[in-house]
């Protein structure tokens, strides 16, 4: 991988650690990026939870108004009722963050 292309994938992993929603949720065990296919597949162990329960989000890169965002368009979970909860509260609609400082900069030299 290249420099820049590694750079974008620490960029979407500081963006998921940092995340306020997965805070309130749980805690970030491990993130594996496939920056060709616009995924990142998060193990997180949810509160109350004895073992990480996997999740799999599909983004992209875009220009916002302030800098570059990732756009979130879908996530998937191997659960079956919470995979049914995101489907009902995220899919069919785009959540867009602006990625701040350099992690943004570098997305947007990237894309």
């Amino acid at each position: 991988m290249s420099l820049l292309g590694n750079l974008r994938n620490k960029a979407v992993e500081a963006f998921v650690k940092n995340n306020e929603m997965v805070k309130r949720f749980g805690d970030v065990q491990s993130i594996s990026i496939d920056s060709d296919m616009g995924t990142a597949d998060v193990a997180v162990l949810l509160h109350g939870e004895d073992r990480p329960i996997k999740f799999r989000g599909y983004y992209s890169f875009e220009d916002g108004d302030t800098g570059t965002d990732i756009v979130i368009r879908k996530i998937t979970c191997e659960r079956e009722w919470i995979d049914t909860a995101l489907s009902m509260w995220v899919n069919g609609k785009n959540y867009r963050y602006t990625l701040p400082g350099l992690a943004g900069s570098i997305a947007k030299i990237v894309f």
